[in-house]
Order: structure tokens, then sequence, then C-alpha cells
């Protein structure tokens, strides 16, 4: 199973990372209904979890970020571990990927070479420069 290289960002030195194509297993009802009640039906900046609008389970630190462990085949600190697993509403858990966890994903993707893969240039239709005619002498004019 051939892993992705990190880079740890205080160090620079290369930790191995999970595999490009690696999902955690899924988190089981009894174990959500665990985190929430933890949370006393929260989210941590104090708002109230709304089920209807939907509520995702954060990973923090992101799978992404994390060291790999191959001789347990997860990541360390575990995927799946409660203590790292939070209960966000939607909406808030977008702007909370988009901003931190976004940025430093697509960074180690930069670092690794695997940005633009599978992408093919295209050329950008557009119309040639027009070659600016000479100004006319005027006869009348010397």
């Amino acid at each position: 199973m051939a892993g992705r290289v990190a880079f740890l960002p205080d160090h620079g030195a290369t930790v191995l990372g999970p595999p490009v194509k690696w999902r955690p297993r899924p988190l089981t009802i009894k174990e959500k209904l665990e985190i929430v009640v933890r949370q006393m039906g929260k989210e941590p900046g104090g708002d109230r979890l709304n089920p209807l609008d939907g509520i995702d389970f954060h990973h923090d630190p992101a799978l992404q970020r994390r060291r790999w462990d191959p001789v347990a085949l997860d990541t360390v600190p575990p995927s799946c571990s409660l203590e790292n697993l939070v209960a966000l509403n939607k909406p808030t858990h977008r702007v909370q990927t988009a901003k931190r966890d976004a940025p430093e994903i697509a960074k180690l993707k930069r670092l690794e070479g695997r940005t633009g893969q599978g992408k093919v240039k295209r050329k950008i239709p557009g119309r040639k420069l027009q070659s600016r005619p000479f100004p006319k002498l005027n006869k009348g004019f010397r």
C-alpha cells in the first residue's frame, strides 16, 4: 500500500501520511450519539446542533494532515477515536473546513506534486491580435 509523504510544518522532516484513496470506517450510530451527548447537543462555539439541517462529524486534525501507522493501517491518532471527532452543523463544518483544513491539504498536494494531474491543458480561444496600421500621412501637410 503506497502512502503519501507529508511534511511536518515545524521541522521540514518527511513523514508517511495516509494513502491517497484511503477512507476511515464509517461511524456507528452509537458513536455518533456518544459524541453529541458529550457535547450536550451544542457545537463547540455554543450554537445548538440542528439535526434537521444536518450534522457533520469533523475530524480534528483533518485525516489528510495525520501521520500514517503502517502496522495498524490507520492514522495517528486513530481516525475514529471519539476524542478527535466533533459534531458540527453542516454550514459551520463547511466554513471551518474551507478556512483551515482545505489550504493545508492543498499545500500538501502541491508539495507532493499531485496538483494538476489528469487535467488537459487547453488552448484558450481568443481573437488574434490586430496589427496596428501605420498612420496615413496627411498629403496636404508638409
